[in-house]
């Protein structure tokens, strides 16, 4: 049991990267919600988003099918059945923590993107292909996913987070791509979706880091309560007991 308490306790999973990415998501919506308010409809960047959207976006009469059908569903209700599945997996596992951060990062970073619409209250483009709401600015698809990629991340061991990450850059950019292949947004309410969603899940991984991690030791103790290494508690040869 001596060897088992001198072994390195676990780090709190505190990053410098979390606040600063934090900080800095806030100040480019700062900035853009700025160029925005005094025009919502003219911003200085409204040129490079006319033609973004002239070059991508699908012909009239699309129905939308396949891959972008199934995106357009993940920013909605049905994107939702995920949550339970992640907490029912939590839960069994006792990693209540981390429950509570994946309930925070599906419900956080939507209520800020919905604060943030209704402030600018910028007009969509014309002729969507799929049903919308008020307010272009940001996208509530690409902050959800955003965040979603991120929150996946942190439940991740960090082996596999490592292959996580290609993974869900590509599943965030195409989602990018689908909003205003669809019509349904401009380009920079794209960019700012995403930068709004990994500012606000940043951010509370930061604040959940160390109560995550908390989780994490706990269940690795559980485990190896359960299936104690000799390495740990005993001399596995007659040699190791020599001095």
């Amino acid at each position: 049991m001596a060897a088992l308490q001198q072994q390195p306790a676990p780090g709190n999973g505190r990053l410098r990267a979390q606040w600063v990415g934090a900080a800095a998501a806030a100040a480019v919506i700062g900035i853009m919600m700025l160029a925005l308010l005094p025009a919502p409809a003219a911003p200085f960047f409204q040129g490079i988003d006319r033609w973004w959207h002239a070059a991508t976006v699908a012909p009239a009469g699309y129905e939308p099918n396949g891959l972008v059908a199934f995106l357009d569903a993940f920013g909605r209700p049905p994107g939702l059945l995920v949550l339970p599945v992640l907490l029912a997996i939590l839960m069994f596992a006792r990693r209540w923590w981390a429950a509570l951060f994946t309930v925070l990062c599906y419900t956080v970073p939507m209520v800020l993107a919905q604060v943030v619409k209704n402030v600018v209250d910028r007009p969509r483009p014309a002729n969507p292909l799929v049903i919308v709401d008020h307010g272009s600015f940001p996208s509530g698809h690409v902050v959800s996913t955003t965040a979603f990629v991120i929150m996946v991340a942190v439940l991740l061991a960090p082996s596999v987070r490592r292959w996580w990450w290609p993974a869900g850059i590509v599943f965030v950019a195409v989602m990018m791509w689908s909003r205003t292949f669809l019509g349904a947004h401009w380009l920079s309410d794209t960019v700012a979706g995403a930068v709004l969603g990994a500012g606000a899940t940043l951010a509370l991984w930061w604040l959940f880091a160390p109560l995550v991690a908390r989780d994490e030791a706990r269940r690795t103790g559980r485990r190896i309560r359960r299936h104690p290494s000799p390495a740990l508690f005993e001399p596995s040869t007659t040699k190791d007991l020599l001095p």
